[in-house]
């Protein structure tokens, strides 16, 4: 079901996940302390739900509540672990003195109940993160580091203001006639398998409310959460033309890409095209069919056209049907997409997938067109000073011929051999750069094969790659440092165990901890650069 709650849509920047992480701090894997706060006017009855229903509800695994959700949205690379909740507490004002008092002054006036109450007395810690949970519903907006909520909230309007306080922000889709509030922009909100729209999501149900029906792929991608391995970029091999057999985004444990990202603007190598594939069930159970999802994924343009900020999804629907159904052929911008088969009982679809940026340039480069075939990229230089060489090929070669046949050249001058056949005659320095530009032709040309998405490193940076979800950017010298103390971790574990079960470590090691139950031994001095390492990913991302 397809319905509007403006009252959660209203909210665009609330930071429920952030605290000692800022939105922006990605790619975001690990562990969020949040303190809930239950309060209540002087004037209301009984307390509407017991703390465990809070509990179960955001942060207990096993219970069909948030938790689950993020654990399965983060394929276990988020939790709210050490989360607890408090109250209820009772304010001295009543409900009206309460609801006339400013946003800000409503969550102070919470959080002093709390602290002075005169039993089960708790005061949140300084810059932590805080939910306020007030009863009756009174208000409902977040800000940096918390939220306040009514003491009926779903998971479905957390999950959703949650993601924009781990830096994601709404979903589009490409209708142009889209437009679901007068204040929102066009396409937005327009995505249903996606939390990002809520609450114009598809929807499944959980003992607490609605929940979404999932993330799509390029927020998976963007926040660290797809592996490494099952991230194929087209054309990076070099082949114009593949067919790719995806697995179900939301079935990690079949075989296959989970996102085939498809780069084609080597002027801007955040700008690709997402395939994904989404079975109907599990938290999608409620979408209307197993479905191949493609978005255009882009950053908004300045006042002069040059792109910036942060990357946004737009859900590519097939305009042509009634219903606008998500688009299952695409034809745009030099790429042909094709879904030639859904395997649902594989968790599976194929799809066909055909883009020349194999052929393209990287920015900076041009063909050398010595020949009608000839992509060698080069600066654009060396190709104005190759199209003058073929018009004087004529004059320079030795008039009715010689040694070497007709095309022999005049003293001075030597065949060119850019290609094969290739006897243009020219100075023998123009000779010698054509080869040097054969021999520099990789690193120049295939701009899909440098397309390394949301999680690009600024120059000077690599991804750690401590696992296969390991984004994190570091100097080439910590990434050769992590693949050694991969590959000495089990020389460096206690043997037969110890107090910290299987993975104790000998005398002088600890566990890394690059990410959740990170167990791989290193020195101290390991540990403390992983976490300095984390703490700057953000700011080492070419696009922060």
């Amino acid at each position: 079901m397809r319905t509007l709650r403006s009252f959660v849509s209203l909210l665009l920047l609330v930071f429920l996940f952030g605290g000692v992480r800022g939105a922006d701090a990605r790619p975001f894997r690990g562990s969020t302390k949040i303190y809930v706060i239950l309060c209540q006017t002087s004037d209301s009855g009984a307390a509407p739900q017991t703390i465990e229903h809070y509990r179960n509800l955001l942060f207990a695994s096993g219970t069909g509540g948030l938790a689950d959700w993020w654990h399965d949205m983060s394929y276990a690379n988020f939790d709210n672990a050490g989360a607890e909740v408090h109250g209820w507490y009772r304010l001295s004002r009543n409900t009206a003195q309460f609801t006339a008092l400013a946003r800000f002054d409503k969550v102070n006036a919470c959080l002093d109940a709390a602290r002075t109450a005169p039993s089960g007395a708790f005061a949140v810690p300084d810059g932590a993160i805080r939910y306020v949970v007030t009863a009756p519903s009174v208000d409902l907006f977040g800000w940096t580091g918390g939220a306040f909520l009514p003491f009926d909230f779903d998971v479905g309007a957390v999950a959703h203001e949650g993601g924009h306080g781990i830096g994601l922000d709404h979903s589009f889709s490409n209708d142009p006639t889209y437009r679901n509030a007068t204040w929102a922009a066009i396409g937005e909100y327009d995505d249903p398998w996606d939390a990002m729209s809520w609450a114009n999501s598809f929807r499944a149900t959980t003992p607490f409310g609605d929940a979404p029906a999932g993330l799509v792929a390029p927020h998976l991608d963007r926040l660290g959460w797809l592996p490494r391995s099952r991230v194929v970029v087209h054309g990076a091999s070099g082949a114009a033309e593949t067919t790719y057999t995806i697995a179900a985004i939301n079935h990690p444990e079949a075989p296959g890409a989970l996102v085939v990202r498809v780069p084609f603007d080597p002027g801007d190598l955040f700008r690709y095209y997402t395939i994904e594939f989404r079975r109907q069930d599990r938290w999608s159970a409620g979408i209307p069919a197993d479905t191949v999802l493609i978005h255009e994924v882009k950053r908004n343009s300045d006042a002069g056209g040059v792109p910036s900020g942060p990357q946004i999804a737009w859900l590519q629907r097939d305009l042509s049907r009634s219903d606008k159904a998500p688009a299952q052929t695409l034809n745009a911008n030099g790429v042909q997409i094709t879904v030639m088969s859904v395997n649902a009982s594989a968790n599976q679809a194929v799809v066909r997938v055909r883009s020349e940026m194999a052929d393209r340039c990287l920015q900076g480069f041009v063909w050398r067109e010595a020949g009608p075939a000839d992509h060698v990229c080069v600066p654009p230089a060396e190709r104005a000073d190759t199209r003058n060489e073929n018009t004087q090929a004529a004059a320079r070669r030795q008039p009715g011929g010689g040694s070497f046949g007709p095309d022999t050249c005049r003293q001075g001058f030597v065949w060119r051999e850019a290609f094969n056949g290739d006897h243009v005659c020219v100075p023998p320095a123009s000779r010698d750069r054509a080869r040097a530009s054969n021999a520099a032709a990789n690193q120049r040309g295939n701009a899909a094969r440098v397309s390394y998405g949301p999680n690009t490193c600024k120059p000077g940076f690599v991804w750690r790659e401590a696992d296969d979800f390991d984004w994190v950017c570091v100097t080439g010298a910590v990434r050769t440092q992590t693949r050694d103390e991969n590959a000495q971790a089990a020389a460096r574990r206690q043997p037969g165990g110890g107090p910290f079960g299987p993975d104790t470590c000998r005398a002088g090691f600890v566990w890394r901890e690059a990410y959740l139950n990170d167990h791989v031994c290193v020195p101290v001095a390991s540990r403390t650069a992983a976490r300095n390492d984390n703490s700057q990913a953000s700011a080492r991302l070419a696009i922060p």
